[in-house]
């Protein structure tokens, strides 16, 4: 939000966006240096405290860490939306929207830039858009009846309820246990969508897309795993266990967390848990790919290139001079 005089104009906000290692946060505080920024983290994972290595909180080399309520400082730079809640608890998308309108909001007073970096695509989607299904909460009553159904039995009472919504899935979402259930109980649900979780449509976002060939990218994440690694992630999975928090808890984080378990539960070595670990977040790239490429009005940037930071602190400097001009008349 740019300030003129007394008045806030529209909310503006930096997107930074694309799949894991390609640097997102690194150029993002980059940004944030050169245009009086801050940080929002776009990451289903990075929200949960504790959680830091395998989600990546801290960018390349050894910054300075300053950590707040709900913000890490790295390099001078807060970085918002960072150790919001407990690992125990469950952190929603819909969370995610009101927490982050809020931050935005309280950023865009400041006079400063927001700066929204991941690549946790829904969530974005999510932020951007109206999606009204975010605030219709979990009914665990419901779910735990539904959950006794069989494949079979969950389609049909899916086409009971609504064959519309039947028709609408594709194939892979049919055969999904967790899909049907989450359907049903959606179409159940006579909840209304509370406006304060609805897409942030008074946003005038730019868009930075980062990418790679397929080959550095992979090699860029078997480099991070080992970082991980190295920087004690199965340390901090011990730790978080000695905390309280349940091994299944941590499996149900997913990618590289689960394939920590499974080594400290003797499953699997050291090495074949690198091996996996390296797999796994390798098909998650190629999921986020697939996800972002849908993306609408994105202007991507091939990080392998030796010039493309200065290409994006261009594109954004001319967007967010324009946007100043726009203010002042």
């Amino acid at each position: 939000m740019i300030k003129t005089g007394t008045k806030y104009t529209k909310f503006d906000a930096l997107v930074i966006l694309g799949p894991t290692a390609t640097g997102k946060t690194d150029l993002a505080i980059k940004l944030a240096k050169k245009f009086n920024g801050e940080l929002i983290s776009c990451d289903s994972r990075q929200v949960y405290k504790g959680l830091d290595i395998g989600t990546g909180k801290l960018p390349g080399g050894q910054p300075s860490v300053i950590k707040g309520n709900g913000w890490w400082e790295i390099d001078e730079v807060k970085i918002w939306l960072y150790d919001v809640v407990d690992l125990k608890k469950q952190y929603t998308v819909a969370d995610y929207v009101k927490d982050v309108n809020r931050v935005i909001d309280e950023i865009s007073r400041r006079g400063k830039l927001p700066i929204i970096a991941g690549g946790t695509g829904l969530y974005l989607k999510a932020l951007l858009e109206r999606l009204s299904n975010l605030a219709i909460p979990v009914d665990l009553r419901l779910r735990k009846e539904l959950e006794k159904l069989s494949l079979d039995e969950l389609q049909k009472k899916l086409q009971e309820i609504s064959l519309q919504k039947w028709e609408k899935m594709n194939n892979s979402d049919r055969q999904n246990l967790r899909r049907l259930v989450r359907a049903v109980e959606l179409n159940k649900s006579s909840s209304k969508l509370d406006s304060r979780l609805r897409g942030n449509d008074s946003l005038d976002v730019l868009k930075i897309g980062l990418m790679a060939p397929r080959r550095i990218l992979y090699e860029r994440i078997n480099e991070q795993v080992v970082e991980w690694v190295k920087n004690g992630i199965v340390d901090e999975v011990k730790r978080i266990i000695r905390e309280g928090v349940t091994k299944q808890r941590i499996k149900n984080l997913g990618l590289e967390y689960v394939v920590v378990v499974e080594y400290l539960e003797k499953k699997i070595s050291l090495d074949q848990m690198i091996e996996k670990m390296q797999s796994k977040v390798r098909q998650y790239a190629k999921r986020q790919i697939t996800w972002f490429k849908k993306e609408k009005n994105v202007s991507w940037f091939d990080i392998s290139n030796k010039n493309y930071v200065d290409k994006v602190e261009n594109l954004v400097a001319k967007w967010y001079d324009i946007r100043k001009y726009a203010a002042k008349s």
